[in-house]
């Protein structure tokens, strides 16, 4: 578990790179990324580590949107079959394609991806279409492969990071200005988001966690002074 204290215009992109290259070596890792990340640098930075990339890629990136979008052109999505639930029904669709980083311009560039999603909330359909770009090889995985690597991201990055500090630990309504504050608060929450991981067999839930800490602190003692699972 890494951090950095982000300075100035683009902090985020260079505290990002500098973190990958400050992690072990990569082999066999899979990085995945919102559209912020997808850069040429953060991309060579993780494969030259070892590793492969799979980034969304956005129209904040004109060119290779474009590029991608051309690609797919006149490809029609097949759809999986529907998923019912939280009051909705949804379905996926997913493409492959070749590329290479001279074709793309983008760094160790192997696959090209196009995802449909189609959700309807009572009477209402809504239809949405996302582009990525990858260093894996597009025959290399099969459709359920690729959905749970685009899946897995936003249920680990989302659901069970962002989210869940925001929701039992309130992140979002801090408000305080002082920048080593925020920052100390960040750390511990993702410091305690890891124990709990370690833990989560012995607790309902990280709102039950939270609950049992809160109600015995030395309870607290006893796990920060137990070295963490690698």
């Amino acid at each position: 578990m890494l951090e950095k204290k982000g300075d100035g215009k683009n902090c985020e992109l260079k505290s990002a790179q500098y973190l990958i290259e400050t992690l072990p070596a990569l082999d066999g890792k899979i990085i995945t990324s919102d559209p912020l990340h997808n850069q040429r640098e953060t991309a060579r930075v993780i494969v030259e580590k070892g590793g492969d990339y799979l980034q969304q890629v956005k129209e904040n990136q004109k060119t290779l949107y474009k590029q991608i979008q051309k690609q797919f052109a006149g490809v029609a999505p097949v759809y999986d079959p529907p998923e019912k639930g939280h009051g909705r029904i949804e379905q996926r669709a997913i493409g492959v394609l070749n590329t290479c980083a001279m074709k793309s311009s983008f760094p160790y560039a192997r696959s090209v991806l196009a995802v449909w999603s189609r959700r309807r909330v009572k009477d209402q359909t809504t239809e949405s279409l996302r582009y990525y770009i990858s260093s894996l090889d597009a025959s290399g995985r099969s459709a359920s492969r690729w959905h749970e690597l685009i899946r897995g991201h936003w249920g680990g990055v989302e659901n069970r990071n962002h989210w869940r500090k925001d929701a039992v630990w309130l992140e979002d309504r801090t408000r305080s200005r002082n920048a080593k504050l925020v920052g100390n608060l960040a750390l511990l929450r993702n410091a305690l988001l890891k124990i709990y991981a370690d833990h989560c067999e012995h607790y309902e839930s990280l709102p039950a966690f939270t609950e049992s800490l809160r109600a015995d602190p030395t309870v607290a003692f006893h796990l920060i002074t137990r070295p963490l699972r690698l």
